[in-house]
């Protein structure tokens, strides 16, 4: 995870104008706006949650994950969006686009994308053979 924010702080790929998240093998990413919605997902992130990237850039974050959980990431982003948090581990369950639920465990960070202000976090999902069968 630490070389992923790294690689995204010193030579972010650019595309259309637009940084565009890393391949990093074992890893689905996708960085969350200020207002909960997703904005940038990378096709692994895609491929777990079996949407397309549209789809899901018109989703806000909290609507595909479970009630009870909503809060807790809430809060967490808070915290961590203030800084008082260096990054925080979450667990969750996911909506697959075929009605599955998915769980997903991530490491969530303020965002080291340039031009990001730090009110965007970036999801690091570590994909294990398991999550990547999902």
């Amino acid at each position: 995870a630490t070389a992923i924010r790294s690689e995204l702080a010193l030579d972010p790929p650019v595309a259309g104008g637009r940084v565009v998240l890393p391949s990093a093998p074992g890893h689905a990413l996708a960085v969350v706006g200020p207002d909960g919605c997703f904005e940038r997902l990378d096709d692994a992130f895609c491929e777990l949650l079996g949407y397309r990237e549209a789809d899901l850039l018109k989703a806000g974050w909290p609507s595909i994950i479970d009630r009870d959980t909503a809060e807790t990431h809430a809060d967490l982003a808070r915290r961590l969006r203030a800084g008082d948090l260096p990054m925080a581990d979450v667990e969750t369950i996911y909506m697959h686009a075929c009605g599955l639920l998915v769980g997903v465990a991530a490491r969530v960070t303020r965002s080291a994308i340039p031009g990001a202000d730090t009110g965007h976090l970036l999801l690091d999902v570590e994909l294990s053979d398991a999550t990547a069968r999902s």
